[in-house]
Parts: structure tokens; sequence; C-alpha cells
């Protein structure tokens, strides 16, 4: 009788030692939880209290004119995006590389089986993409490296009628290189 006495009350202690246990690991958890959760919201505090330097992103998309002169810039408009079209070309503030996208479709006004071919370019001497058209639907994409003072325009060697010409440009690299906003005019 004293044999089961002694045995269920060292399985009665030791039942408190597994709750102790297990009230301990239970405890120790929440407080991990809580400082995780503690310097999750710190972090994001910071974050919105001081947001990035870095400024956004540089893009643009424009669209061509109805009709495209022979051997001339060609006329283009903002369509959206962070940067800015001047002089019928879009002025680069940023070194790096850069998505060209060119898309539409084209048609030469003049002589059936002349070529037409449409170029893209950075510098006056300097030809990103130049697109012998064949065919009446472009869609065209390339990298292009530029640098600060470039500017982007196109050009054609011949007359000729479009439907839904845009221009696409990306920056794909990060914005550490570029002119500051209030420099831009």
């Amino acid at each position: 009788m004293l044999e089961m006495e002694a045995q269920r009350l060292e399985e009665q202690l030791e039942l408190e030692r597994r709750q102790v246990r297990r009230n301990r690991l239970q405890l120790v958890s929440a407080v991990a939880q809580w400082i995780v959760l503690l310097s999750c919201l710190v972090y994001f505090g910071v974050g919105f209290l001081h947001p990035p330097t870095t400024p956004k992103s540089q893009w643009i998309e424009v669209a061509a004119t109805d009709y495209i002169p022979k051997e001339k810039r060609i006329n283009i408009s903002w369509n959206r995006g962070t940067m800015n079209v001047r002089n019928l070309s879009i002025p680069i503030y940023c070194d790096g590389f850069y998505l060209v996208s060119l898309k539409g479709t084209i048609k030469a006004m003049s002589q059936r089986n002349a070529s037409l071919s449409l170029k893209v370019y950075k510098r006056s001497d300097a030809s990103i993409l130049c697109v012998k058209v064949t065919e009446e639907v472009i869609d065209l994409v390339t990298v292009s490296e530029m640098r600060f003072k470039d500017e982007v325009y196109l050009e054609a060697n011949r007359d000729a009628n479009y439907k839904d010409l845009t221009l696409g440009l990306f920056l794909l690299t990060p914005r550490s290189d570029c002119l500051p906003d209030a420099y831009k005019m």
C-alpha cells in the first residue's frame, strides 16, 4: 500500500513537472513571438517615417503621330511614365541599361517594293534599333546602355503611315547615377 501511494505521488510529481515544462515552453514561445512582432512593427514604422531616398524608376511610353515624315525626327508625344518628351526626343538623365520596346503597325506610302527602315537613336550617330519593315506589324525589344545627355528619338527613311506605334523605355539598373530632379529643367 505504501508502495502504491509512493508510486502515485511520483506519477503526480512527474505530471506536474511536465506541466511546468510545457508552461515554461509556452511562455518562452510567447515572449519570442512578441519580440518578433515588436521588431517588425519598429522596422515598418521606421520605414514609413523615413521613406527610401532613391527616386522612382525611370520609364516612359510615347506614341508617334499618324504620319511619319521621311528622314526627319518623328513627332512623338508622352503617353505615360516618369520621363519626359522634349524637342521630339526623350532626354536621358540616368546612366544605365534601358529596355527599349518598339511596337505598332506601319506601312510605307511610296513604292510597293521599297524597303522602309525605322531607326531608334540614342545620339545622332548611334542607332539603338534599326528595323527593316517587311511586314506591317512591328514588335521588337532590345537592351541598350545609355548615358546622361543622350536623347532617344525615332526616324524613318521613307514617308509612312502607322497605327498604334509606341516606343517604350525602362531603366533596368539602379538609379544611383541619376541627375537630381532639380537639374532636369
